[in-house]
């Protein structure tokens, strides 16, 4: 069977993996495809496979239909998201007019609306969370209804739910197919790969969708295998960002991995997110001796009430004492705030924005409250939303506050950054040359939302 995994043609470059489903931020930096390499494992033994990323190859659409037509594929597999999911199905309606091929996407938004998107005449089916399940059914040949999918049968939508108790053989990510030099992690500009060590999350936190893609159950790989992964990896990049949500989450998982790593010193180079409740001085010290030089936080508010309200079962302090371990480790940290949760004030978002500052991690990246679809926000507010899903982004106010949202989020981003203190900071800790590069990416970024209306 020839099987085609596409990543769609936008017009600006965009992320789209797993939780992640944004325009490029302040760093300008997308993301390598996991998911499609990883789909490509699986599926070229016995197949032919391509894997088209569009984005990072700044591919029009007439230029993949053009690179399908000639391929001729059996099987179309495409990674969809919320806020560019119009343009997504449209480029699905051309590839199945142009191919006849059998057609399916996958990601937060495919799951979501899994039963509504199966009746669109193109789309044959759509992946229900983990992808690997259906495609390796329907690359079987299998027909109608397969798990991990939902497809029409006697023209109704019928899901059956992936076997999450129940993992896939590892497999190394296919970035044999992937051109990474198209892909450069922030900061240095090196290429790099996604390594994930588990899918899922137990919290509640209302603005986020991993529980409902990925299930609340964490679902952690073995030491060994990431290792095998990390080993093989090492033959293309020399850095690595570890693509968990919650990759501190379990201490005595993060000190085998570094002590793993450590010892076998492969010379890769790593970042990673945290929890602040979950990282201490001993775990960000193992980390920085196995090769890890920048983590980030989820702080998303200066205000407890507010980071009561969102459930993100987190402290005010947590965020101060996981900030300073970083820091005497000698760790890049970036901190992450939200803007405009239900029930904000004007006062809540000026302690949020005043907290940025004297909290002072390395970097700051802050965002609106976003109520995309699997999220509790999304659940709260939907019946009051109208669904341009152009306008599920973290720049845009749906909630119709009596205060500038986008301008709160402008002045925060310019308050934290235009400090003199925090230049010569950067300055002291990269050198000249390199912020010079850094400055383009930054004045890209703050030039598009200081015109954006």
């Amino acid at each position: 069977m020839k099987i085609a995994l596409l990543n769609p043609p936008f017009p600006y470059k965009v992320v789209r993996e797993g939780r992640c489903q944004h325009e490029t931020a302040i760093w300008d930096s997308i993301y390598p495809p996991l998911s499609l390499a990883t789909l490509a494992a699986f599926l070229r033994d016995g197949h032919e496979v391509i894997l088209l990323d569009a984005i990072a190859e700044e591919k029009s659409s007439p230029a993949v239909l053009s690179e399908l037509g000639a391929f001729r594929p059996d099987l179309v597999i495409a990674s969809i998201s919320t806020p560019t999911v119009a343009g997504d199905m449209e480029v699905m309606r051309q590839v199945k007019e142009r191919t006849g091929a059998r057609t399916a996407v996958f990601g937060v938004h495919a799951t979501y609306f899994a039963a509504e998107l199966v009746r669109e005449p193109y789309l044959d089916y759509a992946f229900l969370g983990d992808p690997e399940y259906a495609a390796l059914h329907l690359a079987s040949g299998a027909r109608g209804p397969v798990p991990g999918a939902a497809c029409l049968e006697n023209g109704r939508p019928v899901s059956v739910p992936a076997p999450r108790d129940k993992e896939l053989h590892f497999r190394v990510p296919a970035w044999d197919m992937v051109d990474l030099r198209r892909y450069k992690i922030p900061i240095k500009g090196k290429s790099y790969v996604l390594v994930s060590t588990a899918r899922g999350c137990p919290f509640n936190c209302s603005f986020c969708v991993v529980p409902f893609y990925y299930g609340r159950k964490v679902r952690y790989r073995e030491v060994d295998e990431v290792m095998e992964e990390l080993r093989a990896v090492s033959r293309h990049v020399d850095e690595v960002f570890f693509h968990t949500d919650l990759f501190t989450f379990r201490k005595d998982y993060v000190l085998r991995l570094c002590e793993a790593m450590s010892r076998e010193n492969l010379g890769l180079n790593w970042i990673c997110n945290s929890r602040v409740d979950t990282f201490d001085r001993e775990t960000a010290r193992a980390m920085r001796r196995s090769g890890c030089w920048m983590v980030s936080f989820g702080i998303e508010s200066g205000s407890q009430e507010i980071l009561d309200r969102c459930e993100k079962k987190i402290t005010l302090e947590q965020s101060r004492s996981a900030v300073a371990a970083a820091r005497e480790e000698g760790l890049i940290s970036i901190g992450h705030f939200v803007l405009g949760f239900p029930g904000e004030t004007r006062d809540t978002l000026r302690r949020t924005v005043r907290f940025s500052r004297r909290l002072d991690p390395d970097f700051a990246e802050f965002y609106i409250a976003t109520p995309f679809p699997g999220s509790r926000l999304y659940e709260d507010m939907k019946d009051r939303l109208q669904e341009d899903w152009r306008n599920v982004r973290y720049d845009f106010d749906p909630y119709h506050y009596d205060f500038n949202l986008p301008g709160i989020r402008r002045w925060a981003y310019l308050g934290f950054y235009l400090r003199p203190l925090k230049m010569l900071s950067y300055i002291r800790l990269f050198g000249l040359n390199k912020i010079l590069g850094m400055a383009r990416s930054a004045a890209r970024f703050l030039y598009s939302f200081l015109v954006r209306k």
